[in-house]
């Protein structure tokens, strides 16, 4: 922290910190309310502890806009205020059933203020994604029971979380009062547990400057969802990009980017930044960033245009490569597209910084995806090495293009030094595959999952062998119009003598899928084998056609050894043949 930082810190409890003559607001640099049941229960369970000191930790509040604007900034705290303020509108309302002065009491003591005769303002003034929902909910006292939080239907995960903890409360204390004969002893328990909740301690920390309040909130740790890189990062990047009163550029833009990184940004950003920047772990991102970055306006739109791309990279849609500039786009799709049916992610700040910098390649880049594509499945898909090491390693190879196409240099010389470092890249990636037998032991232990992510990379795997088969690309695999077919059926009937314990260690093995059309598929269903290779038969795919052969060669006839070796010939073909690099 700056030798100059000004602060105050003592201790005080709940209802000297948040329950006087001042209103609190929560600044625009705040993340949306985010208290899952974990946190809730663990504020609960100590509010009833028998124990008389209740710490809450460290509350962090700037004063600077009080003077002028007549209110308190909470900068470290807002989740926990929020939720305490969640409690105490269940107790209103719980106490409101039984004495309504008793809950207006509740309600005009510590959810809302006085601000002129008869006139109510909220203590707590949300931000604008939790205002709405918040003020009408929590923060009014609602006479009507149609009018309750219990019949809301939240529009997102904020007003989820909202209504969830508030429904927590609820059922705890409506549980205990249940079970209290008379109304006074039902109001005492509640009277006792407004009493405990305002006896909470907390550090309550405050700044008289909106800089301290920044440093502050970098260098705070407190009970709660802690404060990760993102947090952090906007909050800077909005301390250096005003608001100009009418437009709130920097907050709209920064809405974008979490729009298009879909939950996913804290990865964005370290991505972001070492696909033209030196490794840097997680931890020293914020660091690295807020000491290199002069021009906070220029970055912001750098990352905002690279979230777009981003968005590309982590939820491929076949319409939106279709629709885009890039030559190939096919072929970069369906590459991108199997690295996320492969779920791996560490070659995505190397695909970033391709994507970025695309139209000054003056090459074009299909192939090294395809290598990327083919190491991944060898790599981490199927033998599942280590990530960190590939990810280092396609760092680098992101700077190193950076520095390619910053060079003041002719289109044809760039060129040509894109082409010897993506050949670069492609040789270091042969060097890092697993050795085949570690590879077909792994491919050799796949299974069929009931999950939507293991059902479209079983497909993957499968399409691309039936792929390497079709010689006229006349039947080349649509995954819409394919389903996965279990030769032996999970749920076999008489026909197939065979009972369903019997099978469970082998019926999911990929040895014993094949792909067939949907109708097709549909009507195979759990027949005997006989009558299910009749319509086998009826398949295109090269790889059905050959299971069938396979199977009239053993004499119409598949079972546990059958698929063991099926699948081991598979594992062989994809090293030697498929995904050879």
């Amino acid at each position: 922290m700056s030798n100059d930082l000004f602060f105050e810190a003592n201790d005080r409890n709940i209802k000297e910190a948040l329950f006087q003559k001042y209103i609190f607001k929560i600044p625009r640099y705040q993340r949306p309310y985010a208290w899952t049941e974990d946190e809730v229960a663990e504020l609960w369970n100590d509010i009833n502890d028998e124990n008389e000191s209740i710490f809450l930790g460290s509350f962090i509040f700037n004063h600077e806009p009080l003077e002028k604007n007549g209110y308190i900034e909470v900068v470290d705290g807002q989740q926990r205020i929020l939720t305490i303020t969640i409690l105490v509108a269940v107790i209103r309302d719980i106490a409101n059933q039984i004495d309504e002065g008793l809950a207006d009491y509740f309600h005009r003591d510590m959810i809302v203020m006085e601000e002129s005769y008869h006139k109510y303002i909220p203590r707590i003034i949300c931000g604008d994604s939790t205002r709405p929902f918040f003020e009408r909910y929590i923060q009014t006292l609602n006479k009507k029971l149609n009018e309750n939080i219990q019949q809301a239907n939240p529009a997102n995960n904020e007003e989820r979380l909202i209504k969830s903890n508030y429904m927590y409360f609820f059922n705890k204390i409506n549980n205990v009062i249940v079970n209290i004969d008379g109304n006074d002893k039902k109001l005492e328990y509640l009277n006792k547990l407004i009493n405990k909740i305002e006896r909470v301690i907390v550090i309550y920390i405050k700044i008289a400057r909106e800089e301290d309040a920044y440093e502050i909130f970098e260098t705070t740790n407190a009970r709660g969802v802690d404060l990760n890189v993102a947090d952090l990062l906007k909050n800077w990047i909005f301390k250096n990009i005003r608001s100009d009163g009418i437009k709130d550029l920097a907050k709209e833009v920064w809405q974008d980017i979490e729009s298009n990184v879909q939950g996913d940004l804290r990865r964005f950003l370290r991505y972001y930044w070492i696909s033209s920047n030196p490794f840097v772990t997680e931890r020293k991102l914020y660091k690295a960033i807020k000491g290199k970055v002069v021009d906070w306006e220029s970055f912001l739109d750098n990352l905002w245009k690279a979230s777009d791309i981003y968005n590309m990279l982590i939820h491929p849609s076949e319409e939106q490569w279709s629709a885009s500039n890039y030559l190939h786009q096919n072929k970069l799709y369906k590459s991108i597209n199997a690295l996320k049916l492969m779920d791996v992610s560490q070659c995505y700040v190397l695909l970033l910084s391709v994507l970025i910098n695309y139209e000054r390649l003056h090459m074009d880049p299909y192939k090294i995806f395809e290598k990327i594509e083919k190491f991944s499945f060898l790599y981490s898909a199927v033998s599942k090495q280590p990530g960190n090491k590939v990810e280092k390693l396609y760092s680098s190879y992101a700077l190193r293009l950076t520095q390619i196409i910053s060079a003041e240099e002719k289109d044809e010389v760039i060129s040509t030094k894109v082409n010897q470092l993506f050949q670069q890249l492609g040789n270091e990636l042969k060097e890092n595959i697993p050795t085949r037998d570690m590879f077909i032991r792994s491919f050799c232990e796949i299974k069929y999952k009931a999950t939507e992510q293991n059902r479209q990379f079983i497909k993957y795997i499968l399409s691309e062998i039936n792929n390497f088969w079709e010689v006229t690309n006349e039947h080349k695999i649509d995954f819409n119009n394919v389903n996965i077919e279990h030769i032996i059926p999970q749920n076999p009937d008489t026909e197939w003598h065979l009972d369903k314990k019997d099978i469970k260690e082998y019926v999911n093995n990929l040895g014993n899928l094949t792909l067939l059309d949907k109708d097709i598929n549909s009507r195979a269903g759990n027949r005997s084998l006989s009558k299910k290779l009749e319509l086998l038969r009826l398949s295109q795919l090269p790889i059905t056609k050959k299971i069938v052969e396979d199977i009239q060669n053993q004499g119409n006839t598949w079972n546990n050894e059958s698929i063991i070796e099926r699948q081991r010939s598979l594992a062989e073909l994809a090293y030697d043949k498929v995904w050879k690099l």
